[in-house]
């Protein structure tokens, strides 16, 4: 309370000096960032998405923007240095010799190139810290936190590739069958609704006591014929199938279990699959993540 009474204090004896002193734009602990600091960052954000896009990746980036950046980039720095995390000036100049060699530049030629983005070396040299330390904090903080299935991979590479006659599916069926003389007409549609109330509750109209169970067990779509094959590529995994009716028998197909074939294509497709999922789901994470951890911070906004 003592050192955000001080802030304020200062705030206010800085506010009311605007003309002689650079305005306090936002506060995160003893950390003060002036006006004219995110001013200059804004007049530099191109260079900035080009060297680190990760870090600036909003399309248009205000000053309230800006100083939500550098106050994340304040938290990160923050956990990683207890978690014994800390990039030194030694490791970001090994960085940026590496960055030379590569591209056949020499310091100078490095220099220049800068400048004529608009950026200072020093700018540059905190910039390279800044993304090196957002690349340990997803790698270590937040790429724990994210979950994706194999499941997860296989399905929306269905999705993507439905139209895809070549997709092969591995089940475990569990088929539901009843005469088809004694299914009214106008309950066809409605049986595996009818069913799976049934799981839940254990209650089942009286006139359909005669639906009888039978574990088909593990199936692929070559072991089915191709008709049936079409309707259980398009059920989920854990729900039934619409009815599928064969020599006077109606047919509800459960499945237990759908896993589709890894080919050589799904195989190939996997990391970009993999990266596609992570993008969506690390970004609510990473939102979360922030949300919860800045409570513990004073955080002052004065844009």
């Amino acid at each position: 309370m003592k050192k955000a009474s001080l802030i304020l204090t200062l705030l206010i004896a800085f506010s009311a000096n605007a003309k002689l002193l650079d305005k306090i734009a936002g506060v995160i602990n003893d950390k003060v960032y002036s006006l004219s600091e995110l001013k200059r960052i804004k007049k530099t954000i191109s260079a900035r998405k080009e060297i680190a896009p990760f870090i600036y990746k909003k399309k248009s980036i205000s000053l309230l923007d800006v100083l939500k950046i550098q106050q994340r980039k304040f938290i990160i720095k923050d956990k990683l240095s207890a978690q014994g995390f800390v990039v030194s000036d030694d490791s970001v100049e090994a960085r940026i010799k590496d960055t030379e060699k590569k591209l056949g530049l020499r310091r100078g030629d490095l220099i220049q190139f800068l400048k004529a983005k608009g950026i200072s070396f020093d700018e540059y040299f905190e910039l390279i810290r800044e993304a090196t330390e957002f690349n340990i904090f997803n790698r270590r903080i937040i790429t724990p936190l994210v979950n994706i299935t194999e499941q997860e991979l296989k399905n929306l590479y269905y999705k993507k590739n439905s139209s895809n006659k070549a997709l092969s599916f591995q089940y475990d069926i569990v088929d539901f069958t009843i005469s088809r003389k004694k299914v009214q007409k106008s309950d066809l549609k409605k049986l595996p609704s009818i069913l799976r109330k049934y799981q839940k509750t254990g209650n089942l109209p009286s006139i359909y006591n005669s639906i009888e169970t039978n574990n088909m067990g593990e199936l692929s779509d070559d072991d089915l014929p191709k008709d049936l094959s079409r309707l259980l590529q398009k059920t989920n995994e854990k729900t039934f199938s619409k009815a599928y009716v064969k020599n006077g028998v109606v047919h509800l197909f459960y499945l237990k279990k759908k896993e589709l074939t890894a080919s050589q294509e799904y195989l190939q497709a996997k990391g970009r699959l993999y990266n596609e999922l992570y993008a969506k789901r690390s970004k609510n994470i990473t939102s979360n993540w922030f949300s919860r951890e800045s409570l513990q911070y004073y955080i002052l906004e004065n844009i």
